[in-house]
């Protein structure tokens, strides 16, 4: 290859690796016991859990959850300050 041809921005582009994540379509077995996990701990109800699945999905089943709003999920109901009601910021 010439290093010529190419513009300097080409050259340093082709030589760094892609930060372009590829994320799995469904959720992981990991997130899945996370999200049991949590729902035993804070002692989470199922219409509160049912609730949040329709205002913030769309969804009224969880299994049909993407990767990254299974991770939204968990890190809502893990931060969600259940005595106040809203999101608690520590």
């Amino acid at each position: 290859m010439k290093l010529l041809n190419y513009d300097t921005k080409v050259l340093i582009m082709r030589n760094i690796r892609s930060t372009v994540k590829e994320f799995p379509i469904t959720y992981t077995t990991a997130q899945y016991k996370i999200l049991c996990r949590l729902v035993v701990q804070k002692h989470i109800g199922r219409e509160f859990f049912y609730f949040l699945l329709l205002e913030l999905y769309g969804l009224s089943d969880w299994k049909q959850l993407n990767y990254q709003q299974m991770y939204e999920l968990i890190h809502i109901l893990t931060y969600w300050n259940y005595k106040k009601g809203r999101i608690s910021h520590e």
